[in-house]
């Protein structure tokens, strides 16, 4: 199969996953398995070099920004917060941060 192909699913997927995130279900379970599938097709296809550490560096964001301030947004360190936070949450940020980053690259290539 041919890379621009795998790109296009990979971005059909995506837009149907941040839908899906977004309106469609509210139910935890089915958020966090079709995150996992989203991020494991692109690993396994898509890969580049860098993307591990740029879907990293995506998937922090979340969760420091949860440890780090509370409701009343008063800066506090707080890591009862990574029980309560969602996988589907730094893995949708870590998708983004790939994502954007492969878009931007297909954009200046051209």
């Amino acid at each position: 199969m041919k890379k621009e192909t795998l790109i296009v699913i990979f971005y059909s997927l995506y837009f149907i996953w941040l839908l899906a995130i977004t309106f469609l279900t509210g139910n935890l379970q089915i958020l966090n398995y079709f995150s996992i599938v989203v991020v494991l097709f692109y690993f396994a296809f898509l890969r580049e070099k860098g993307d591990l550490w740029w879907f990293w560096l995506g998937a922090l964001i979340p969760i420091i920004i949860g440890m780090v301030f509370t409701p009343k947004l008063q800066p506090k360190l707080d890591l009862t917060i990574l029980t309560y936070t969602p996988a589907w949450l730094p893995l949708a940020w870590g998708t983004t941060f790939v994502a954007l980053r492969k878009f931007f690259i297909l954009i200046i290539n051209r």
